[in-house]
């Protein structure tokens, strides 16, 4: 007699000691697969980071299995809070601005590892002409978002640096244009009901058409396969070499203090990354992997602008 099921075949009296046999080994697998793992990485992290942070994850697993690798995305000041207020253990902290990485004390150094720009995004093909009506928009985009023809969002300033960057590029705009009052009208014209924790989370409601624009990383626009216009360098918060025209303007922010707030003077679009625990030795390694030209390559096909890599010591910059 020939017993069948699935991959295995016994024949006869030899159904017992067979079928043993393999509850044994997989007894052994169960176990060995319950084992201690190497290690933990615990990582929070921007949410504009989330493709990077899976992608370097799944690379870095590849060589290290016995890993166990964990990410919790938010905005990045909620990123900070998280480690300062809540005292949340973590291995590692990304977020969409380096100068917040300040506010870890702990944190004896960081690094630059990428950078990004602002534009104003959209899922409605038709909304943004190709040429030659697509200078229009180039030209005249300020007025007409702030018109409140259109509807738009962005996330929360309080709590990404996202909300905080479209604030200062709105800022940047009425200079650039030399339209006085043009900053009050994008504040006038902006629904809070399009306000969200971070910028990602405006993308689903952008695909639903629930939502005309929003202004996102380039990054993310490019990710999500949305239609999006590139702001004017001095707008977009893109360049070093606008770094002087970028720090004219500046937004008030919720601090760490209940009822308090700080100063966030612009400046281009550049990440940090820093490693928050010390004590664990695969945080580290994580660390220079990320850090490492293979992963550098990500940054690139990912969208993300590449810039020089740069190791600062805390309090060498104020946010």
């Amino acid at each position: 007699m020939i017993v069948q099921k699935g991959f295995l075949s016994f024949r006869g009296s030899d159904i017992v000691p067979n079928f043993l046999a393999f509850l044994l080994l997989l007894a052994s697998v169960f176990f060995m697969g319950c084992g201690n793992p190497e290690g933990t990485v615990v990582v929070f992290h921007a949410g504009s980071l989330s493709p990077l942070i899976q992608e370097t994850f799944h690379r870095f697993r590849q060589n290290h299995p016995g890993v166990v690798l964990q990410s919790e995305a938010s905005g990045s000041l909620d990123a900070i809070r998280k480690i300062t207020e809540l005292n949340k253990p973590s291995d590692l902290v990304a977020v969409a601005d380096y100068r917040l990485i300040e506010r870890i004390s702990q944190v004896p150094r960081y690094h630059i590892f990428l950078g990004n720009e602002l534009v104003l995004a959209t899922a409605k093909k038709e909304l943004l002409p190709g040429p030659p009506d697509n200078k229009v928009w180039e030209e005249h985009w300020s007025e007409r978002i702030s018109s409140g023809e259109y509807t738009y969002g962005i996330s929360d300033p309080d709590r990404d640096p996202a909300g905080y960057y479209a604030h200062l590029a709105w800022k940047l705009a009425e200079i650039h244009y030399d339209r006085p009052g043009l900053y009050q009208r994008f504040l006038d014209s902006l629904d809070e009901r399009w306000l969200r924790p971070r910028s990602s989370e405006l993308v689903a409601l952008l695909q639903s058409n629930a939502l005309d624009f929003a202004f996102l990383y380039k990054s993310t626009a490019l990710q999500n396969n949305l239609e999006f216009l590139t702001l004017p360098a001095e707008v977009s918060l893109a360049e070093d070499a606008y770094r002087d025209l970028y720090s004219r303007v500046s937004l008030q922010v919720t601090a760490e203090q209940p009822g308090s707030t700080v100063e966030i003077t612009g400046a281009p679009i550049r990440y940090g990354i820093a490693q928050t625990n010390p004590d664990n030795p695969w945080a580290a390694r994580l660390l220079d992997f990320f850090l490492s030209p293979e992963v550098q390559q990500l940054y690139r096909e990912l969208g993300y602008r590449s810039v020089p890599l740069l190791e600062v010591h805390s309090q060498e910059s104020t946010p």
